[in-house]
């Protein structure tokens, strides 16, 4: 069985007081997709938030035992269950309707099955099968630009 990169670049915008990229389809419709799709592959999450996103961490880090800085980032990982499940489908987004992670890591083990990074909007399969791509490109918008190799 043939197994593909597929990296994604959904199309974004930011807005002059936020340095958070803004899917310009306007919703994480596809990112709530493809997260649902690719989290029974996994066994292991894990949440990266900029250290000055103080709101964001204090959500996040009631659900993770595991949390470490590495430079200007804090680190959570935990175990995939219903909790964190529950979490990254349902509350992805800050009050301001803006994804509140900057990159979201679902892992098999130490590998990667799963990247979403710069909130929500560079997506990034390693060993993606044909159904896989199927899926993929059945929920990114239309002007989404995909590297396939």
């Amino acid at each position: 069985m043939r197994h593909d990169q597929i990296v994604c670049s959904i199309p974004t915008y930011t807005t002059e007081d936020s340095a958070i990229r803004l899917p310009i389809c306007g919703n994480y419709d596809y990112w709530t997709a493809l997260t649902h799709y690719f989290l029974p592959k996994a066994n292991t999450i894990e949440i990266h938030c900029w250290n000055e996103e103080i709101e964001t961490i204090k959500d996040v880090e009631v659900l993770f035992k595991d949390k470490k800085y590495e430079g200007n980032l804090t680190i959570f990982r935990g175990e995939n269950d219903f909790a964190l499940t529950d979490y990254l489908l349902k509350a992805h987004l800050n009050r301001s309707g803006e994804f509140k992670w900057f990159t979201v890591n679902l892992d098999m083990d130490t590998s990667s099955v799963f990247h979403s990074g710069h909130w929500g909007t560079e997506l990034f399969v390693p060993n993606a099968t044909e159904r896989d791509i199927a899926f993929i490109k059945s929920v990114i918008p239309d002007e989404t630009i995909i590297v396939q190799y």
